[in-house]
């Protein structure tokens, strides 16, 4: 078998081992798939060899050539790589020696496949060209020298240039959505753009890329290393992995990778560019710590979808009470743990000048174990199409209990021109691709609408209905002149069974208002402790109020209060007056 491959073999497939993978094993349930093969050389009898990437790019520090080789032992023993320099040739005749990295391996064990990294800095500004590699060996030792050639690789086609503004490789363009494997790459994983966002950092705008990673092999696959890129105009805008940590698929699984490029303010991104990154490691001298150079080649570009949002999950209608359909790929919320946003309500804060957005998400634990609280960001799409970033309740409980309900508010300020009527809310993954977010449910809806008559009214998981109320004070002659308010309410309060509440969740407030529209004084009314409300008549006080004129009539209006890192989110729930 090895004396087969020494004869005549400049493009033999390996399977697997040796060449770009990129048929599902499951190719009639999966998209086509973009794939190149990757032709391999014999190197010696044993080892063969196959070029995963070359590039010359302009640095700072002069052009800089780099190559990544990929060598197989198919030999029943180890075999030591020979010993050899690594050259590069251009179409015009000249020849690069690259350095080698200190972590290149010597030898092979059987079936082992290895990659060496070579790189070598020089200090020129000209336009290379390069159409051949080559492994030499070189006698040091011979008078003069002796150089035999041991392979020669052509690469023209293969070679990626990062220079004078060319940004490209030497293939089109992907279109949006188009499932594809790394060409070069030792890897039958396929990857398909499934969504880019812009958000917002503090030195500007970032562009989010998720790809949908997916293993269509028999054997546990670990992801190789690459980058998105983004391209504008003559730009490149360079990326990196949200996921720092090695990840590897097992047969059949899928994964999200997320990638961040910041870019310019009004930036039009027209392609994005997929790169392979490897760590060159310079020899140093002993006990000196080497700092690796990571050398990238620009390996496919793909068409960037237009606008500044694509999702991967399309926004679906929604019915308020009834559970989420999440992306089935998502860690942020646990198998066992039904989510649905049971309110959805639209209020007017005059003294603050905007709108208040409130959801409320009913979290259920349906397993028979604790499990952890989902922590998960969101988002509101007005109907004029403006997103606006929710913010969560201050605390809330740590833990689910299994069998139970809890109540998890969130609040968005809104103009005041918003109606209400053609919400989107969205659920984001804030861990994923952090400090960013990615979508993991789109929901379209509307905000409930009440009406301000009506003496019933919900505050998940109670329904309160207001029977009675009066309002009276009392009058304390001093300087200043002060007053004592007394609410008198007659009321039903209901809570749904299995629901947890605690001193985390919302309050009524109760704000005394006179005929000018200043606040005489205000009081917040629980729904736990141990002076909670109940049903039944009860007297609510705002006490010790100071004013210099007392002007009929007085107003009570009554909200729903949440504290959120933010301040205080409040929902206006009923307006009382006595004159």
């Amino acid at each position: 078998m090895n004396k087969s491959w020494k004869k005549g073999f400049t493009a033999v497939l390996l399977g697997s081992l040796m060449i770009q993978g990129g048929l599902p094993v499951f190719a009639a349930d999966a998209p086509a798939v973009v794939s190149v093969p990757t032709s391999n050389y014999g190197l010696t009898q044993d080892i063969r060899a196959a070029v995963k990437s070359i590039s010359v790019e302009t640095t700072a520090q002069g052009l800089q050539l780099s190559a990544v080789v990929r060598l197989y032992n198919g030999g029943t023993e180890q075999n030591r790589v020979p010993e050899h320099e690594l050259r590069l040739h251009t179409t015009d005749g000249l020849e690069y020696t690259l350095k080698p990295s200190a972590g290149n391996k010597t030898s092979l064990q059987p079936r082992e496949v290895s990659e060496l990294i070579y790189m070598v800095v020089i200090d020129s500004k000209d336009q290379l060209k390069v159409d051949q590699l080559s492994f030499v060996d070189v006698d040091l030792y011979t008078y003069p020298k002796k150089e035999t050639y041991l392979l020669n690789i052509p690469v023209s086609s293969q070679v990626w240039y990062k220079t004078g503004g060319n940004f490209g490789v030497q293939s089109d363009s992907l279109a949006w959505g188009q499932a594809f494997t790394i060409p070069g790459v030792n890897s039958s994983i396929t990857y398909t753009p499934v969504s880019m966002s812009e958000q917002t950092a503090q030195e500007g705008p970032v562009k989010v890329v998720t790809l949908l990673a997916e293993n269509p092999g028999y054997g546990r696959e670990t992801i190789p290393g690459f980058v998105v890129d983004a391209i504008a105009d003559q730009k490149l805008y360079e990326g990196k992995r949200a996921q720092t940590d090695a990840t590897a698929l097992e047969p059949g699984e899928k994964q999200y990778l997320h990638f961040t490029i910041p870019v310019e303010t009004g930036a039009t991104i027209k392609n994005l560019l997929v790169a392979t990154t490897d760590n060159f490691v310079p020899s140093v001298p002993a006990g000196t710590v080497a700092q690796p150079t990571v050398v990238s080649s620009g390996k496919l570009t793909i068409t960037a979808p237009e606008g500044k949002q694509t999702d991967a999950l399309p926004t679906t209608s929604y019915l308020i009470g009834t559970p989420i359909a999440f992306d089935p790929l998502t860690k942020v919320i646990d198998a066992k743990t039904q989510v649905s946003i049971v309110e959805l309500h639209l209020h007017e804060n005059p003294e603050s000048g905007y709108k208040t957005a409130v959801a409320k998400f009913r979290l259920t634990n349906t397993s028979d174990v604790p499990v952890p609280m989902p922590d998960f960001q969101t988002q509101l799409t007005g109907g004029n199409g403006v997103t606006y970033s929710g913010t969560r309740q201050t605390n809330v409980s740590p833990t689910l209990d299994p069998g139970l309900s809890y109540v998890v508010s969130y609040s968005f300020n809104l103009p005041q021109t918003e109606n209400g009527e053609n919400l989107a809310v969205k659920v984001l993954d804030a861990k994923a691709a952090a400090p960013y977010t990615t979508t993991i449910a789109a929901l379209q809806t509307a905000a409930q609408n009440e009406d301000p008559k009506a003496d019933t009214f919900s505050l998940y998981p109670y329904d309160v209905k207001m029977n009675d109320y009066n309002v009276s004070y009392t009058t304390m002659v001093g300087n200043p002149i002060t007053y004592t308010y007394k609410l008198n309410v007659d009321m039903d309060i209901k809570q749904k069974e299995n629901v947890v509440v605690d001193a985390n969740f919302s309050k009524l407030r109760f704000e005394i208002v006179d005929s000018q529209g200043r606040i005489l004084g205000s009081t917040d009314a629980s729904f736990t402790g141990s002076n909670k409300l109940i049903s039944g008549k009860q007297t609510i006080d705002a006490s010790n109020v100071k004013s210099d004129q007392f002007n009929y009539p007085i107003t009570v209006n009554m909200y729903e209060v949440v504290q959120t890192p933010n301040g205080e989110a409040k929902r206006l729930l009923k307006t009382f007056q006595q004159g």
